[in-house]
């Protein structure tokens, strides 16, 4: 707190080097709290706030938007003049919140790069406060802290407090949006009144002897009316320059969030605050207004109806009227960048048709009116509607994520920046609490062209969530991700069509479990192409897999177990279609014997990368070996380690009734084992020709890449807003965007990771890689370090 004492308590040698006037705290509203939510104004009104997590205006549907607007303003209209409401929109520098990737490897390299980037962003996080405040019509007349006041503060206190909880209340239910008091006990309602002062948010506490007007004066402002700007010279490491704003001109037609590109600045404070006016009195004047242009001769037809019918609205409740006032205060280093940073604000409304003046002779008052409490400061009021208001206060932000505590895995994967420029706490995870709860849902559908940057974004958002600790493991096509794979340390294999893979169903299951898991994968693949088996097929099937389980290690292999199926009155047709898959058979290389298996599921670390290209069109090879690698894999996720599971071309990967038929049971529980899916395709078409077509379009979460050769019908039954359809089909401006619709909100974020400079070639495709680092990079440790 600036040091606010009477200047006639101190000495004539203080006098002589103090400032002439430290007393910013008499221009502060605020004296005591009532409770930990609740403040008393110098002129005896009540107030309390709260922090408002609104919807994304740009990705939320109209319809939304609108509904938003309609309950904003359906609030207002039930207010009345003993009630003001602000609403205050600033920045806080962002805390991240993520745990730290610790070693030299390449995931540590990626993250001090990025983290780099972060930094020179400065990213911050949007903060919207709606202010309520139950005014005092007849504020006290008898001294704030004497004996008659403690017996009138006593005899209406309540009452009010009561009323001003009740419009609270109301507000928290009756509008879409999360809320979230501010309280004087955990320093965010001081830290919010006192960054009303500096645009700097950060928390405040109460002193021990002091007003609160006292606890959030912590600058000394030297207001220079001359040149419509003040100088801060105390509070700051640094002398600080700032402009006040204020509507000089409405806009003829208003929208649900016409000024909220307003927000781009950091160094801002836009406040909006609203008096209702009795309807009575607003009829009344318009009724005046509109027999004065009478007289006069001036009024066209048309006007005069319009003027009378908005009188009869207001008079019959269908329209509500308040005192409209819009301040910004903009600070800078210096009165250059101030005079930079108020042109482009000028020039954002002007684009929204609204004027802005910046203030001279009303900079000190006008200044002061953005705090609650002190609308007897206002001089640049304006009567509007409630929709009005509604409009150019629109309860909009961006989605920040979820903070670190509310996640299972207790950390953001990473921090990207919204298409607005604020901070997004990326994380699949819907919030929830750690281990040993289970995991929340998470897995993810990735859409986009091949050119879009899908495969290199997932590359990194899975490097960065080794910051958890992750287990990861991706099946890949054309070599997408082998280079990620080989940063990371891992073991990449390539299933290639004709050349036996090693792998070994019939060794590796045992126990009535793994004979159950066995009937049930034989009898898919020897019914697919033929007919179902008969009881007698499948009792000689199920008498065959226990005599496998029974046998010597050297004898469990398709060579000696199309040995142990005899006739079953088939015509020896059983055996035959077992025989397929033995040493002689068509598919005797999907599980053929080779030096050593092609996937090492016990030696394969933390990472692991398998190549489908080959096999995507050969459908029964492709089942038969993926549903033993997702069998193996269902037995690995039993350790409950977190583990991320990425699938390229999974439209592909899954276009087969067995698939169709397990993975949704599976989903849920791969969730409780730890695991998140990630299922990337390219085009909305090919999820719609697949069987996996349910599976991919129920995952939670979506991220969508532009995709300009898409058509609106391809998007049908995805549930997007018609904003977020036009962002796909349009593209996103030249830059590298992608759509994220999570669990806390939809939002575009910017995906362009060129910030990353050589290390981006580690992430990208196999292609890539060779170019940047070498054919053998492969081969070589470190091979992303180019110095």
């Amino acid at each position: 707190m600036f040091n606010a004492r009477d200047m006639n308590e101190l000495s004539e040698r203080a006098r002589a080097v103090l400032p002439a006037d430290m007393k910013l705290f008499r221009h502060m509203p605020y004296v005591l709290e009532v409770d930990d939510e609740t403040i008393r104004t110098r002129e005896n009104g009540l107030m309390m706030a709260m922090e408002v997590t609104g919807i994304d205006g740009t990705t939320s549907s109209d319809g939304d938007i609108r509904e938003l607007r309609r309950a904003f303003a359906h609030v207002l209209d039930g207010l009345d003049e003993r009630f003001t409401i602000y609403v205050h929109r600033m920045m806080r520098p962002a805390e991240f919140g993520l745990k730290l990737i610790r070693g030299d490897g390449f995931a540590a390299d990626v993250d001090r790069a990025w983290q780099a980037h972060l930094a020179s962003r400065n990213l911050h996080d949007f903060v919207l406060v709606l202010t309520i405040v139950r005014n005092q019509v007849q504020p006290l007349r008898v001294p704030l802290f004497g004996k008659a006041a403690n017996r009138l503060l006593d005899n209406n206190t309540a009452k009010r407090l009561h009323e001003l909880r009740e419009v609270v209340s109301i507000i928290e239910t009756s509008l879409a949006v999360r809320t979230r008091r501010l309280k004087i006990g955990d320093g965010s309602l001081l830290g919010f009144l006192s960054a009303i002062n500096t645009a700097v948010l950060r928390k405040e506490y109460r002193g021990s002897r002091t007003m609160i007007a006292e606890d959030v004066s912590n600058i000394a402002v030297a207001f220079d009316p001359n040149r419509g700007s003040m100088k801060i010279e105390e509070g700051f490491d640094r002398p600080r320059y700032a402009a006040t704003l204020a509507i000089w001109k409405y806009s003829e037609t208003t929208w649900p969030g016409m000024l909220d590109a307003l927000d781009t600045s950091i160094d801002t404070v836009i406040c909006h605050s609203f008096t209702p006016v009795a309807n009575h009195k607003i009829s009344g004047r318009v009724k005046r207004r509109v027999n004065q242009i009478r007289a006069a001769g001036d009024l066209v037809p048309t006007i005069e109806a319009q003027l009378l019918q908005a009188a009869d609205d207001v008079e019959t409740g269908k329209l509500g009227i308040g005192a409209h006032q819009l301040s910004i205060t903009i600070f800078a280093d210096s009165e250059a960048e101030l005079d930079a940073r108020v042109s482009h604000i000028r020039g954002i409304a002007e684009r929204m048709k609204v004027t802005l003046t910046r203030t001279m002779r009303a900079q000190e008052a006008t200044f002061f009116a953005q705090h609650p409490g002190n609308q007897d400061y206002q001089c640049f009021e304006m009567a509007v509607s409630t929709v009005t208001f509604a409009d150019m206060a629109s309860l909009h932000m961006e989605d920040a994520g979820t903070p670190a505590e509310g996640l299972p895995w207790q950390t953001p994967i990473t921090v990207m920046e919204t298409a607005g420029g604020c901070a997004h706490r990326f994380s699949w995870h819907k919030p929830g609490k750690p281990a040993p709860a289970d995991p929340t849902l998470g897995h993810t559908l990735v859409l986009g062209p091949s050119d879009a940057g899908k495969s290199t974004t997932m590359a990194f958002l899975a490097t960065q969530a080794m910051r958890a600790g992750i287990r990861l493991i991706l099946f890949d096509k054309d070599k997408a991700l082998r280079p990620v794979v080989t940063a990371l340390g891992g073991h990449y294999a390539e299933i290639l069509a004709g050349q036996p893979t090693g792998l070994n169903p019939l060794l590796t299951e045992s126990g009535p479990r793994g004979e159950a898991w066995q009937m049930d994968w034989l009898s898919t693949l020897v019914e697919r192409g033929g007919k179902k088996l008969d009881a007698w097929q499948s009792e000689a099937l199920k008498s065959a897999i226990r005599q496998n389980g029974q046998a010597p290690a050297e004898l469990r292999d398709f060579r000696h177990f199309q040995d142990l199926i005899g006739d079953v009155n088939d015509g020896r047709n059983l055996a035959m279609r077992i025989g397929e898959w033995g040493p002689l058979g068509r598919y005797g290389w999907v599980f053929g014997e080779a030096d050593r298996p092609i996937i090492d599921f016990e030696g394969a670390g933390n990472v692991l990368g398998i190549d489908l290209t080959e096999i995507l069109d050969l459908p029964i090879e492709r089942t038969a070996v993926l549903s033993y690698i997702f069998r193996r894999l269902e037995l690995m996720f039993e350790d409950h380690i977190p583990t991320a599971l990425l699938i390229d071309e999974a439209s592909r990967v899954m276009d087969d009734e067995y698939f169709s038929l397990r993975v949704p049971k599976w989903l849920p529980t791969v969730r409780k084992q730890n695991v998140l899916m990630f299922l990337m395709t390219q085009f909305p078409s090919q999820i719609r020709d697949s069987k996996a077509k349910s599976i991919l379009e129920g995952l939670p979460n979506r991220m969508l890449f532009p995709n300009s050769r898409a058509t609106e019908r391809d998007y049908d039954g995805y549930g997007l807003t018609e904003n977020q359809i036009g962002f796909l089909l349009n593209g996103s401006r030249g830059q590298r965007e992608v759509l994220f619709n999570g669990h806390t909100g939809s939002t575009v974020l910017n995906a362009d990771l060129s910030a990353l400079g050589p290390l981006l070639a580690a992430l990208g495709s196999d292609t890539a890689a060779k170019q940047a680092f070498g054919d053998d990079y492969a081969t070589r440790p470190n091979f992303w370090r180019t110095e």
